[in-house]
């Protein structure tokens, strides 16, 4: 029974994410308010915020639970097995679109009515902080096991590396949400050039 009231609260939970990525590109962030999002997921409001208390909650909630994914579908994809494979800027490029795929299931007006929602309080600020640690701590442990593989520098700080890079790819989204002519094409061009760039100093 236990089981079958924990599929059902994941599914409940699955329908609610989708539905309000779906708002958030049809209506805007701002303009779509708990009350559209439960009555789209065929749910009484009060259960939604049994759920999720703010709007802003669900959707780092959400971008939370695809970076888990992300996660573990990058850590299974490269075990240790098929690590060589690839190249490692190819791996490290895999990770990063990965990354960058999450906060671009909403369109850019949307995505920037979300960036500015989320440091709007203290506790979305936090909570928005910890969604960040997340990548960042998978990143340095796939530069780890580039390391260990010999694929990259061996005496390189990987904790630093990987401020270096999470900067750079935060100021590209920066761009991306702010400058009017930058679309994805270009962003993920722009990602493509700075690893480029960056790997120069990786290499073994």
């Amino acid at each position: 029974m236990t089981g079958l009231r924990e599929k059902k609260k994941s599914e409940r939970k699955d329908r609610i994410f989708s539905t309000a990525v779906d708002l958030f590109n049809e209506k805007g962030f701002s303009k779509t308010s708990m009350q559209d999002i439960a009555n789209n997921a065929n749910l009484a409001v009060g259960t939604l915020y049994n759920y999720f208390p703010s709007k802003n909650y669900l959707l780092l909630d959400i971008m939370h639970e695809e970076i888990e994914i992300t996660i573990t579908e990058t850590n299974t994809l490269f075990n240790d097995v098929n690590l060589q494979d690839k190249s490692a800027k190819e791996i490290i490029r895999s990770l990063v679109k990965k990354i960058f795929s999450i906060p671009l299931l909403v369109n850019k007006e949307s995505l920037k009515e979300i960036f500015i929602a989320t440091f709007s309080t203290n506790i979305d600020i936090k909570k928005g902080m910890i969604l960040d640690l997340e990548p960042m701590k998978a990143f340095q442990y796939l530069l780890e096991r580039l390391q260990k593989a010999n694929m990259i520098d061996p005496a390189m700080n990987t904790f630093n590396a990987t401020k270096i890079f999470y900067s750079i790819m935060m100021a590209q989204m920066m761009m991306y949400l702010f400058e009017p002519e930058m679309d994805k094409e270009k962003l993920f061009e722009n990602i493509d050039e700075m690893i480029d760039l960056a790997f120069q100093g990786m290499k073994p």
